[in-house]
């Protein structure tokens, strides 16, 4: 028997659509967000364009989003269907294919082409349920204007073989998630035909505890409670701490599940949560002390207890052997034996050790001389560093020669000059982790906001030869193997963002905790940059060290430089003597010339104006240094300037008003930097 739909009184379901709307399972519990949905849509659906067809569920992965637009599925009485969206997706996943046919039994009949309907066409013309995920994933343009066509109110679509408009009941349910690597920001024009929308997140402990008691079966109060509790606490952590992975309804079920199956609590924290949120062993660290802060490890440790105390039946230590009358052994029975013998495992039996089975042994290649004694033989170790510190020598004579080169013909020409390559301490690698530990929650916040940037929105490329595509090739008509169509090719990732960072390491730098801030910022910058897989180098200069060192460049960091340590040569930056900021930045502005991106950035923290001897001051450096700016400028490179010091209308006077940020406040350094990177990209 045919359902009658409850928003349309009038239509009947064919048997194909019937077995498409969704039916609530017992354990479902309706939501706030449910209710508030439904009567939202009731209350107007005959109102015109009132009318609310188009529906936003955003949240984190496993907040619901899924489930609650079955849910809808199932109170409209609606055929539901969904359509999972990826980076690649272009107009035919939205309209359709035309794919060749061939026939069964004689292939020597002509080949005809069939249009075949994508799953959004069927939804959008029969008047179904049409649930989207993740459309802030997609890359193209094109695609975005298809789904924006199809979610106007009297919208239509433009198919191969027809002009199809959108039934009355079709409902588009768009679920997207936040925090998720690849997605976007949801395209304002489609947020914009968005008519109602819900915010997802964790629900509230006791809406958590109901659901798992309907989902698992677990009435122990006392574990779902605390399990909730640590799934929240967990939440808070990730978000608070920019960690990808989320603690969500997903884990907590699972989690409470395998509890109330017997399976260690503790041990199934890291399987069904932990390891699901991150692998990363410091991330893991942070999440492990955010339990221990709130108490919750050792509560967990007292739940291990009363789930698992183990009874004397069940104590594996313990083995009993019952023997019968006639001698034979006897299986283990319900009723108590008081004959049987009970034996006890002992501390020096196998299986049990109280020296740990990781410990090794050092073990010795040894002779006996003619005398009898013993001697022994030491293999002598191959020195394995060499080749390195000649890698590292060379690129330091390649930096120095580049740099000579770079200011020929400039007034810097007979300027002394090195370029140094300094070397990290074990002391300097524990300042970078500080500092890197008080830096990363925003720093990963703003890589999650930032890789999305990094990808083209839009590709003009098409591929030939396909089975199916958006554009018919003519001249493929004739070929045997019916790959007739092209596709557009995904578009390219890499980053086209260059960035170097020239940190001005004049004595005056010593002041007001400038350096500092200039360490942070480096710090900062450079792990935005490799997390986003920028290019980036970071340089220092000074000037006037010794009359046979004039000029004194730092590459700490360098693009071509594959060595993992350099960053902890960033804790090497001080303050030193003066400045010559013209040649700093002609031999920083070279250096970046080299990199392939298409757009290049170089960032200058300064708290001064230029000054070195004889007499590298005044309008003969501000002159030199218009003339540089100017120069490079016309190559492609873009300049910015953190002005930190008392002479910012100075440095603004140089680098122009737009191109110089002023740091009043030396902590917003750092996120200021970092925040800038994503105007450029």
């Amino acid at each position: 028997m045919n359902r009658t739909c409850i928003l349309s009184p009038d239509r009947r379901l064919t048997k194909e659509e019937q077995s498409l709307v969704w039916q609530k399972p017992p354990s479902h519990i309706e939501s706030e967000a449910e209710n508030r949905i439904c009567q939202e849509v009731m209350r107007n659906w005959d109102r015109g364009e009132m009318k609310i067809g188009t529906i936003l569920l955003e949240g984190d992965a496993g907040s619901g989003k899924t489930e609650l637009a079955k849910a809808l599925s199932a109170n409209f009485n609606l055929p539901y269907t969904k359509v999972t969206c990826f980076a690649d997706m272009d107009k035919s996943d939205v309209l359709g294919s035309i794919l060749p046919v061939l026939s069964e039994n004689d292939h020597s009949d002509p080949v005809q082409y069939r249009y075949y309907p994508s799953e959004i066409v069927r939804a959008f013309e029969n008047g179904w349920l049409l649930e989207i995920q993740e459309p802030t994933v997609i890359r193209d343009a094109a695609v975005l204007m298809a789904l924006n066509s199809a979610l106007e109110p009297d919208g239509s679509l433009n198919l191969p073989t027809r002009v199809v408009h959108r039934h009355p009941d079709f409902i588009v349910v768009i679920t997207t998630n936040r925090a998720y690597n690849g997605c976007r920001p949801l395209n304002e024009a489609l947020r914009d035909r968005v008519q109602h929308a819900e915010k997802l997140d964790l629900p509230s402990k006791k809406v958590m505890m109901e659901r798992a008691k309907a989902k698992t079966g677990c009435q122990f109060e006392e574990l779902l409670s605390l399990l909730a509790e640590t799934i929240i606490v967990l939440d808070e952590a990730a978000r608070a701490n920019a960690i990808k992975g989320v603690a969500g309804m997903r884990s907590y079920l699972f989690w409470v599940d395998a509890a109330a199956g017997g399976a260690s609590v503790q041990s199934a924290l890291y399987h069904k949560v932990l390891y699901k949120i991150t692998t990363d062993p410091q991330e893991l660290a942070i999440l492990e002390q955010a339990l221990v802060s709130h108490d919750l490890t050792d509560r967990l440790a007292a739940l291990e207890d009363v789930c698992h105390s183990p009874s004397e039946e069940e104590n594996r230590d313990v083995m009993e052997l019952r023997i019968s009358e006639n001698g034979e052994y006897v299986a283990k029975t319900d009723k108590a034996d008081k004959n049987a013998v009970r034996l006890r495992k002992s501390a020096d039996s196998e299986g049990h050790s109280d020296t740990g089975s990781n410990e090794s042994t050092a073990l010795s290649s040894e002779d006996n001389g003619e005398n009898g004694t013993l001697f022994y033989h030491e293999f002598e170790k191959p020195d394995t560093d060499k080749p390195q510190r000649t890698n590292k020598k060379e690129f330091r004579k390649q930096l120095n020669k580049e740099a000579r080169q770079s200011v020929q013909g400039s007034l810097h020409e007979a300027i002394k000059l090195i370029v140094h390559r300094p070397e990290a301490s074990g002391q300097n690698r524990a300042e970078y982790h500080r500092m890197a530990a008080k830096l990363l929650p925003v720093i990963r916040e703003l890589i999650r906001k930032t890789n999305p940037l990094l990808e083209h929105e839009v590709s003009t490329e098409f591929a030939k030869s396909k089975l199916y595509g958006t554009k018919f090739c003519a001249d493929q008509a004739a070929s045997p193997n019916f790959r007739v169509f092209a596709r557009r090719r995904p578009p390219a990732e890499e980053p086209s963002l260059a960035v170097a960072l020239r940190i001005d390491e004049s004595a005056s730098m010593s002041a007001f905790g400038r350096l500092d801030a200039a360490k942070e910022a480096a710090v900062a910058l450079y792990e935005l940059c490799t997390g986003c897989g920028i290019p980036i180098m970071v340089y220092g200069d000074t000037a006037d060290r010794s009359k046979l060192e004039q000029m004194s460049v730092y590459a700490y960091v360098d693009f071509e430089s594959n060595s993992a340590d350099d960053k902890y040569a960033l804790m090497n930056i001080q303050a030193r003597s003066n400045n010559r900021d013209g040649m700093a930045l002609r031999i920083i502005s070279d250096r970046l010339l080299r990199a392939p991106q298409k757009t290049k950035l170089i960032i200058s923290i300064s708290d001064g104006q230029p000054k070195a001897m004889p007499d590298y001051t005044g309008e003969k450096a501000a002159r030199d240094m218009k003339d540089t700016l100017q120069e490079y400028r016309r190559k492609g490179i873009s300049f910015l300037a953190a002005a930190i010091g008392q002479d910012k209308e100075s440095i603004r006077e140089l680098y122009g008003a737009e191109n110089t940020l002023d740091i009043t406040d030396l902590k917003q350094l750092p996120s200021r930097l970092v925040q800038i990177i994503t105007r450029f990209l």
